[in-house]
């Protein structure tokens, strides 16, 4: 018969993060157990806030930019999770790419007594499906969010104008380096312009 999994491996296989070491004054894996055994002496609402705990020192122990989402979508999203992928990754000539992106692992800034900041430079470049280079455009953007509550949830609508490329595979390689930690992260997508 299988162990039932506690919390904390319910918590890393849903992140996707397998990480453990000494942070701050405890483990990744003692804030698990502890976690277990506020479960186990029925204290929810203490195990939920001692999970969230778990998951800040899993997010500062990141050394890159990660993307929960990172996907062609049909029109820009409306909000955090409020999306319609794409249904393919084929574009007319002249309509816009617009790639949907869910960060996470970045830092924040203090612009102003309680508020926190969210940010990050774009670079693209473009290549042909043979690997020649298009072009790269660094600091083709900027994404910001300020707001009175440390966000973990921030997602951003890029829009790329590719107009002047001919029918083929492109792929499109975006780099976002975070402002406030100088993590960076690389997305790809591939596309293909049609006549």
């Amino acid at each position: 018969m299988l162990a039932k999994p506690s919390i904390f491996n319910a918590l890393f296989l849903s992140c996707g993060l397998f990480l453990a070491g000494p942070v701050e004054s405890q483990t990744v894996a003692e804030k698990a157990a502890e976690i277990d055994a506020l479960v186990a002496a029925a204290d929810t609402g203490g195990a939920v806030a001692a999970a969230h705990e778990l998951f800040e020192m899993v997010w500062d122990m990141t050394t890159a930019i990660g993307f929960s989402q990172a996907m062609l979508v049909a029109e820009p999203a409306s909000g955090f999770g409020i999306y319609n992928p794409r249904p393919d990754n084929k574009f007319a000539k002249g309509v816009p790419v617009i790639i949907y992106v869910e960060p996470f692992g970045f830092g924040y800034g203090t612009p102003a007594e309680g508020l926190f900041s969210m940010g990050f430079f774009v670079d693209l470049k473009v290549t042909t499906d043979a690997g020649e280079v298009l072009g790269e455009y660094p600091n083709l953007t900027e994404l910001d969010l300020n707001s009175r509550y440390a966000n973990r949830e921030f997602q951003a609508n890029l829009t790329y104008n590719l107009d002047g490329l001919a029918a083929g595979r492109y792929l499109l390689q975006t780099t976002l380096r975070d402002k406030n930690s100088g993590k960076i992260g690389v997305l790809e997508n591939t596309i293909e312009i049609v006549e």
